[in-house]
């Protein structure tokens, strides 16, 4: 098990990972594809998205948050079912950002090709469509794949896992304390983790899908503040609450992954507060 790096050095991997992919430019506007895309995939998506997007999405679209929006659509290239996400936030604030390389659809692209680089399962990126550096412009793309029909949001599995036997909600506990130890230990923190999460079941076993990091940067590491939120956001939900010894579970999981046992008695001593007051 490998000690996680010091926070600076985190910080330039993930500045370092901004730039991963490949750029390809066409007119005014810039197509990054994932590592591990090709070329003839890029082409083709081009093309479809050029279709759908002339004839299937208003010309003035806006999100509803006039931020972004995952689109309730999906489209087929080359076999693989496409899932977009447009970005119409269009203040000063992206604007810069954008010219430094740090807006928060590439923020999100860039880090889940950073998880599938490092074999933690997150939605499959494939490339980010947007403006060039000195064109920002009014739109951003987001194409991932999309998950498996299996897929079920955090929310809705904790509902389901309230009905599941003990033995199957301890197995549970032990895997969701290690995959989110091993996303810290990366260095990758947002305060709404615990929410964009899909869990799918195979064989009593669970995949854990992290995804949706539009608010992380790079330097926003999980110090002892940010792993206490985490920790009890992840246990403590509108849709579950977790035992006592179902926290413990994760906790002695999440804090030997991390090598923080001294934060083992602080973050239970937080728990047994929380249990209290309910």
């Amino acid at each position: 098990m490998s000690k996680p790096d010091h926070p600076a050095i985190t910080t330039l991997q993930h500045i370092k990972a901004l730039f991963c992919g490949r750029t390809l430019q066409d007119a005014s506007r810039t197509w990054r594809a994932a590592p591990h895309i090709s070329e003839s995939f890029i082409d083709a998506l081009k093309a479809e998205w050029a279709h759908i997007r002339n004839t299937k999405i208003d010309k003035n679209f806006q999100s509803r948050n006039a931020k972004r929006e995952a689109l309730n659509m999906s489209f087929t290239v080359e076999g693989i079912e496409v899932y977009p996400k447009l970005y119409t936030r269009n203040d000063c604030k992206n604007a810069l950002l954008h010219t430094v390389f740090f807006p928060e659809a590439r923020r999100n692209f860039c880090t889940m090709c950073y998880l599938q680089e490092h074999g933690l399962l997150t939605t499959e990126p494939l490339a980010l469509l947007s403006g060039n550096r000195l064109y920002p412009q009014h739109e951003t793309v987001l194409f991932t794949r999309k998950l498996d029909d299996n897929a079920i949001h955090f929310y809705a599995f904790r509902k389901i896992l309230a009905g599941m036997e003990q033995p199957k909600r301890a197995a549970f506990f032990m895997e969701f304390g290690k995959k989110m130890a091993q996303l810290h230990n990366l260095g990758i923190y947002t305060e709404d983790t615990d929410k964009n999460i899909s869990v799918i079941l195979t064989e009593g076993t669970y995949d854990l899908y992290f995804y949706d990091f539009d608010n992380f940067y790079p330097w926003r590491v999980p110090n002892a503040k940010r792993m206490m939120h985490a920790v009890l956001h992840s246990l403590f939900c509108p849709h579950y609450t977790a035992t006592l010894e179902e926290a413990r579970i994760f906790v002695q999981t999440y804090t030997t992954v991390r090598q923080y046992p001294e934060l083992k008695a602080v973050f239970m001593a937080a728990i047994e507060a929380k249990l209290a007051a309910i």
